[in-house]
């Protein structure tokens, strides 16, 4: 069935992008995008994550633009405006719809970068990556059913990170991109977009259906400083530690980008010291943040206390605090297993990144993790793995 058109009309001009003799007028505040890749098992929840945007932007009282690009199983890809009159009241605005197109291709996801820019150029932008996700992993065709997110699933295609950094280098900087998308908090994907963005928010584990509150955090995604990127975080944060039962389950972490390239480099001294340990490493001692068999997610500090000194794990958690300026995780996360089954697992060791541990079990992905940007820079590849 094809899908119907979301709106009878395209809106082909902007009020807060020209004026009358069509100037470009700049907007002197943040625009933030929030790019839905819902295609897929999240279709219905996309549609209650926009209402809850809306309650947020009618609530803001920070000057901003937020702007949707919207492709689910219901419409034709849109993007969208929201709009705010005097007494508050907010309405959505298709500003252009798009033909049936792959959002997890390069080009397409490029084409709406450049979309934003020309109609909606602004002083600072903001990004939302709204999907499923599985961190660094290699895009491959999943059957796993789903009730958690991992990013880039449209239809059956999905997204290397790779791809994903060759996208957001032909967009604007965004001052911060957020994943609302599971495993996305993992430092391998953070070293791969250090230079796309300046902060980094994004879970370590799971991230359950429902996903971020907008409708309590759009201010703070409007902001243009670091504590502004930590209250965004942290309102996630607190919105599902303040529930109970499966639904008591988040981890986040805000990210300072800059400070990636000092972290890969103290671990990379670090496993070049203990070639010969990690040559022989048992990963079953170190937390994990996933109940996949075998595990593909671990916590980054409590990974490097099981093979190094005190003295030098201090100065690499010296490090790690730099970089990670915001934590927080609840006691409990609830996981999707491999074999679909979810689950609570207890989290005694948090650091705010996950990374992957090679393992005997899966010398294919150990392939594809040794191949990864980050992994040649710390030094994997002089390992046994």
């Amino acid at each position: 069935m094809k899908k119907v058109i979301f709106f009878l009309s395209l809106i082909v001009s902007l009020s807060a992008c020209h004026k009358d003799d069509d100037t470009v007028v700049t907007f002197p505040g943040k625009t933030v995008l929030v790019y839905m890749v819902a295609d897929n098992s999240l279709n219905a929840i996309s549609m209650t994550n926009i209402d809850s945007m809306v309650v947020g932007f009618s609530r803001s009282k920070t000057a901003g633009q937020l702007v949707i690009y919207l492709d689910n199983k219901s419409v034709v890809p849109s993007l969208i405006q929201l709009v705010k009159d005097g007494n508050g009241t907010v309405t959505q605005r298709v500003v252009k719809n798009y033909a049936e197109q792959n959002s997890v291709d390069v080009a397409v996801m490029s084409g709406v970068f450049s979309d934003v820019t020309k109609l909606f150029p602004s002083t600072s932008y903001g990004l939302v990556l709204w999907s499923h996700g599985e961190g660094w992993l290699p895009a491959t065709i999943s059957t796993k059913a789903v009730t958690t997110r991992w990013f880039g699933l449209d239809g059956t295609d999905e997204m290397n990170i790779s791809d994903l950094v060759t996208a957001l280098s032909t967009g604007p900087h965004f001052d911060y991109i957020l994943f609302d998308a599971c495993f996305m908090g993992g430092v391998e994907t953070a070293y791969a977009l250090r230079t796309c963005t300046d902060y980094l928010i994004a879970s370590p584990a799971e991230v359950l259906t429902d996903g971020f509150p907008y409708g309590v955090m759009v201010s703070s995604l409007f902001g243009s400083t670091e504590a502004d990127y930590i209250k965004a975080a942290s309102l996630y944060y607190d919105h599902y530690d303040a529930l109970s039962g499966s639904n008591q389950s988040a981890s986040v972490s805000c990210i300072k980008c800059s400070e990636l390239y000092s972290l890969a480099t103290d671990l990379g001294k670090l496993i070049g010291h203990h070639t010969d340990d990690l040559n022989v490493f048992n990963a079953s001692s170190v937390q994990t943040l996933d109940t996949y068999s075998p595990h593909l997610f671990y916590d980054l500090a409590h990974f490097v206390e099981r093979f190094t000194t005190e003295e030098e794990r201090a100065s690499f958690e010296q490090q790690l605090n730099k970089t990670v300026v915001y934590k927080a995780c609840t006691p409990n996360i609830l996981s999707m297993s491999s074999d679909g089954y979810t689950s609570f697992f207890s989290v005694s060791h948090y650091s705010g990144l996950n990374t992957y541990i090679p393992q005997s079990s899966s010398p294919a992905r150990n392939v594809s993790y040794l191949a990864l940007e980050w992994s040649t820079t710390v030094g994997w590849n002089k390992t046994k793995w």
